[in-house]
């Protein structure tokens, strides 16, 4: 009678700690929170193409039409001469076009990186810089004075006045003769420009093949919610 007391009494301990450990490791996957705040939310989960949230450029890409729902990433390709618009479609990386370009020339290089649009412009006036014109007088836009360097249309980058842009100087195309700006036929710089919006992500790389591009380079920024006014 002891002893079947006895087992009966070291199998509900066993029970007891499997249950207690079974809490413990269940509790264990909840994100740890302090003072009542609600757990942060869980960083972007990788899909594919991705690997540990990077994809790197091969020498080959598939080509398909343009998806108007989805961000697009702008390559300017230095060593080429082309800029390359790509866009995350369903598990794939495809290129949407490649246009040629002019880059800076040796004295006043293209800055490599990654950048971003901040802003575009139809019909952008001209300030030339200094060692064009001294007093640096504002030339107005092309379709009015055949002066501007900037073409018929401009795409902003955030930093060191890097801009995308048109040229009134086509046979210059695929040179390194820029002042440090991307130049573009005004034809295509047209259709690049309907391709980019605002926060498009832009690298400039002196190589395409074995460049690092992010995942989160490819997701829509969230929409800020308006505050209501009483």
């Amino acid at each position: 009678m002891i002893q079947f007391k006895l087992r009966a009494a070291l199998t509900t301990i066993a029970t007891f700690s499997a249950a207690v450990a079974s809490c413990g490791m269940a509790s264990a996957a909840v994100p740890a929170t302090t003072n009542g705040a609600k757990p942060t939310a869980p960083p972007t989960a990788v899909h594919a193409p991705f690997v540990n949230g990077h994809y790197v450029l091969g020498p080959t890409i598939k080509t398909n039409g343009y998806h108007s729902n989805e961000p697009v990433v702008v390559i300017v390709d230095m060593g080429s001469h082309f800029t390359h618009v790509l866009q995350l479609q369903k598990d794939e990386i495809v290129r949407l076009n490649s246009f040629s370009n002019s880059i800076g020339k040796g004295a006043t290089p293209t800055p490599p990186g990654r950048y971003f649009v901040v802003n575009k412009e139809l019909n952008p006036k001209w300030i030339p810089t200094k060692s064009i014109d001294p007093e640096q007088k504002p030339v107005e836009p092309y379709i009015k004075d055949h002066r501007n360097g900037l073409g018929v249309a401009k795409i902003n980058l955030n930093k060191f006045d890097i801009a995308l842009h048109g040229t009134n100087s086509p046979t210059k195309i695929r040179r390194d003769v820029s002042h440090g700006c991307i130049r573009h036929s005004n034809k295509d710089i047209m259709r690049l420009y309907s391709l980019v919006k605002r926060g498009t992500v832009v690298y400039i790389v002196h190589q395409w093949r074995g460049k690092v591009i992010n995942q989160q380079d490819f997701i829509k920024p969230a929409k800020s919610k308006k505050k209501r006014t009483k």
